[in-house]
């Protein structure tokens, strides 16, 4: 039986520089401290509250989670992530919540599969133009350090850039949902090893007209940690359009 625990862990908001302002100086004078991300935004998860400013995503998530970020409704604003509500000045800017469930995919996608959502016109008409645009170099030693961390060869980068472009797919235009008790939500359809750029789809980045999505977290977001391995979290999409 699947389940959702519906205690929300984080609330997610994206707020302009005055809002931010102001909810700085309100935090500060209620004595908690705002974690600021300095290398990756996903850093905005840690602690009771956090935050992401726009020059976050270009350090390094350049070529995966920017290219989302700079051609997003949010690009220019900043990121706060909180584990608990702000207050009603700020109701407008919650996104989305997050809460962690116990759903576990009846299948993946094959290989053939996976290239059919990596190349469907519908994704590729919303892709961002920059999205993958790894330097040759950098998409080696990327599938070098996951062959270190797993133990065993990766393979070529090109699969798993089709493969992190396929999981982005499964959210723009679903083909693999979950069932009625998880409210028939597009899920990730590889592992956290096979996962770039959670931050897409966790902060609404892709603009889903869905309720919610399951969404697995990045090996990026592991290795800060701030998600779990290959943990499933119900994303629930509450921005009033």
């Amino acid at each position: 039986m699947v389940t959702n625990d519906n205690e929300i862990l984080k609330y997610c908001y994206w707020l302009d520089d005055q809002f931010l302002a102001m909810l700085k100086k309100q935090m500060k004078e209620k004595g908690i401290e705002m974690v600021m991300a300095e290398r990756n935004p996903c850093e905005a998860l840690r602690g009771e509250i956090g935050y992401a400013e726009p020059h976050t995503w270009d350090v390094i998530c350049k070529h995966d989670a920017a290219p989302w970020y700079h051609a997003s409704r949010y690009a220019g604003k900043t990121l706060v992530v909180s584990s608990f509500t702000l207050g009603r000045e700020y109701e407008p800017f919650l996104e989305t919540t997050i809460e962690a469930s116990s759903f576990k995919p009846g299948t993946f996608p094959s290989q053939e599969e996976l290239r059919q959502l990596a190349t469907d016109s519908a994704y590729l008409a919303r892709q961002p133009e920059d999205w993958g645009k790894f330097p040759a170099e950098m998409g080696e030693a990327i599938v070098e350090g996951l062959s270190k961390m797993i133990g065993k060869p990766f393979g070529k980068f090109e699969d798993l850039l089709r493969t992190w472009t396929a999981v982005h797919a499964n959210f723009v235009n679903p083909r693999y949902r979950a069932g009625q008790e998880c409210m028939e939500a597009p899920y990730s359809v590889a592992d956290t090893t096979r996962i770039s750029s959670c931050c897409a789809e966790i902060f609404n980045l892709v603009d889903t007209k869905e309720k919610a999505m399951l969404v697995r977290p990045c090996i990026g977001a592991v290795i800060v940690n701030v998600l779990k391995r290959d943990q499933y979290y119900l994303v629930r999409v509450v921005s009033k359009r």
